[in-house]
């Protein structure tokens, strides 16, 4: 097989596998590349397949898009994959948000922290460990881009257990900085800014258009635009988010990427009044309009595939403009190959020091250089240290939910769920994980009780 082969495992996600596709048909790099698509069900890698033929067609690409059910016989010297898995699907996704509801617990995405992180992350980290198992055996100079969430602990739990150079896109950053430019009235392009933490809970270090620092406007517009706990509902990013401004009257920092994401690292947005449950069909904090937002995505997956059924057999047009996800994927590639430096805002892999005063073992998310040399993170110093001691503890539950995932055991599964903030106690992380082994079934079956100790 070609060294130029691109292979994406999980090529059924609905989103991000058409505008990957795109995004590589709309650059000439990598005309006369393979693309290999890879889903456990057949009919899913077909289809996207098609649609590939389709938009490569329209756009002029020379790219060839072959199916795969098994991953082995995509892999052998490929230079690029990426892994955009969801064991489960979207039933699962919806388990782990439904199934900590029964108990009090209310989650706004679920995917990444929060009881129902740590159970995506018992399923996937597994299956994220063996494809690079099989990356290091039949491409092992690949560069491995993980999008599955819980994306940091995949990426620890590969390059832990793996030889494999790997690393995590998010969007998230991205979009909260397009979001800020707009509502400061600078264009995007004339912005510099510097992310760094851990994904789904990244500070905003410095914002800066030229000489000029932006700080002071952003305090401003926060101050001026933000409610509170009894803020309106909200899905929208931008300065007028409720538990951003919180956070940044707090820590000194703003957050990314929108509340979301960065209200479940933390005890006290997700909660009612007294401290106790929060309703979740009236979450305080404007939250509300969050988790609507999820549980409106994870129900829309069948229509997105009626879609792309008609799009696959030409009774429906094809996807319009980029993916921004897709796109960086693409970017760097393009920089690999090509040898032209290239700056990231915002990439995922481990620290060895790039935030000191972060656990070394941690994944990161931190400024990179892509070029001929591969993916090289950029230290940015230490970061203040309320935020650090926020951050260390939650990459901390993070290495226990890995070595949980990675081991099969019940007890560290226990401590990882114990150790989230939105658990209140092993009561009702044990009320969880129980459920959640029935509702998951055979995913999580290592994580049942067994006997009068477990």
């Amino acid at each position: 097989m070609s060294e130029n082969s691109i292979v994406l495992i999980g090529a059924g996600s609905t989103v991000f596998t058409p505008g990957l596709m795109t995004d590589l048909a709309s650059s000439r790099t990598f005309d006369g590349w393979t693309v290999h698509l890879v889903d456990l069900n057949g009919e899913a890698a077909e289809t996207m397949a098609r649609v590939g033929r389709r938009i490569a067609g329209q756009r002029g690409a020379d790219l060839t898009f072959v199916p795969h059910e098994d991953r082995r016989d995509a892999l052998a010297g490929a230079r690029f994959v990426t892994t955009t898995i969801a064991v489960g699907a979207a039933e699962g996704w919806r388990h782990d948000v439904d199934v900590p509801a029964r108990h009090g617990i209310a989650q706004t995405v679920g995917d990444s922290v929060g009881p129902g992180g740590v159970l995506r992350a018992l399923r996937h980290v597994p299956e994220v460990v063996a494809i690079a198992e099989d990356v290091a055996d039949l491409a092992p100079q690949a560069q491995l881009v993980n999008y599955s969430n819980p994306l940091t602990a995949n990426v620890r739990a590969i390059t832990a257990s793996t030889p494999v150079q790997a690393v995590g896109l998010c969007h998230g950053t991205m979009h909260t900085l397009g979001k800020l430019s707009d509502d400061l009235g600078v264009p995007r392009e004339e912005v510099h800014a510097v992310f760094a933490g851990l994904n789904h809970l990244c500070w905003l270090l410095d914002l800066r258009r030229g000489s000029e620092d932006l700080y002071p406007r952003l305090r401003e517009a926060v101050l001026a635009t933000a409610g509170g706990r009894d803020a309106p509902s909200t899905s929208e990013e931008g300065v007028h988010l409720a538990v951003s401004a919180d956070l940044f009257r707090t820590f000194g920092r703003y957050p990314a990427p929108g509340d979301r994401h960065v209200a479940e690292f933390f005890g006290w947005y997700l909660r009612g009044a007294d401290g106790g449950p929060a309703d979740d069909t009236d979450l305080p904090w404007g939250l509300q309009g969050g988790r609507d937002d999820t549980m409106l995505y994870i129900g829309e997956k069948s229509d997105l595939w009626e879609r792309l059924h008609a799009q696959a057999d030409g009774s429906a047009p094809l996807p319009e403009g980029e993916n921004q996800e897709a796109e960086r994927l693409v970017a760097i590639a393009e920089a690999v190959v090509t040898g032209r430096d290239h700056v990231e805002l915002a990439v995922n892999l481990p620290n060895r020091g790039l935030i000191p005063n972060l656990p070394p073992t941690a994944v990161v998310e931190v400024p990179a250089v892509v070029g001929a040399a591969g993916i090289t993170g950029l230290g940015v110093g230490p970061l203040p240290d309320a935020i650090a001691a926020v951050l260390t503890a939650r990459a901390q539950q993070q290495e226990v939910t890995v070595q949980a995932a990675l081991t099969g055991s019940r007890a560290l599964a226990l401590q990882a769920l114990v150790l989230d903030p939105l658990v209140p106690g092993l009561e009702v992380a044990t009320a969880i994980l129980d459920e959640a082994v029935i509702a998951h079934g055979p995913v999580l079956a290592a994580f049942a009780p067994v006997g009068p100790a477990a």
